[in-house]
């Protein structure tokens, strides 16, 4: 009787065991990377922001050249006749510089969340639900150049946000 009950315990054991380890293989977590710089230069919808990024960029740039050459001019006047006024000017002249270059690199961040934020927030969105089709994803990482992920032995799931986006 007492191997009878050894028996059964062991085929008991040895079936649950093997039912719980495949099951445990099935519901294993997954770490997976997506290298993004791949993904946003593909959207033409990034190309478009970048443009017009660009775009505002050389204005404010021109504007900050127009406002350097008239400060160099009024220095030369300065330089040549140390009129107090002249000095005047150039402090004004300076001021407005400073401050346009402010209001210049504000401008251009505004407009960069702008545009971007709903570029990320798309990419954002076929990232879950990549994740929703594969329940074992629990983390994603950036493995693009430079994102800081040396070794990544989890699966790349690039080419499946790439599908979600339709790019």
């Amino acid at each position: 009787m007492k191997k009878n009950t050894i028996f059964y315990f062991l085929l008991f054991f040895f079936l649950f065991g093997y039912s719980y380890s495949s099951s445990f293989k099935e519901c294993q977590q997954k770490i997976v990377c997506l290298n993004s710089m791949i993904i946003i230069e593909k959207m033409p919808e990034f190309s478009n922001a970048q443009r017009e990024l660009d775009r505002i960029s050389k204005m404010h740039e021109n504007i900050l050249d127009k406002l350097s050459k008239e400060f160099h001019k009024k220095a030369e006047k300065f330089q040549k006749n140390k009129n107090p006024i002249l000095k005047k000017e150039l402090e004004i002249l300076q001021a407005r510089a400073h401050a346009y270059q402010k209001t210049a690199s504000d401008d251009l961040t505004k407009k960069q969340n702008k545009l971007l934020n709903p570029i990320y927030k798309k990419i954002e969105n076929a990232i879950y639900k990549v994740i929703e089709k594969d329940k074992n994803i629990v983390r994603v990482d950036d493995c693009s150049p430079g994102k800081g992920v040396l070794v990544n032995k989890g699966k790349d799931i690039t080419e499946e946000v790439k599908k979600e986006l339709g790019i």
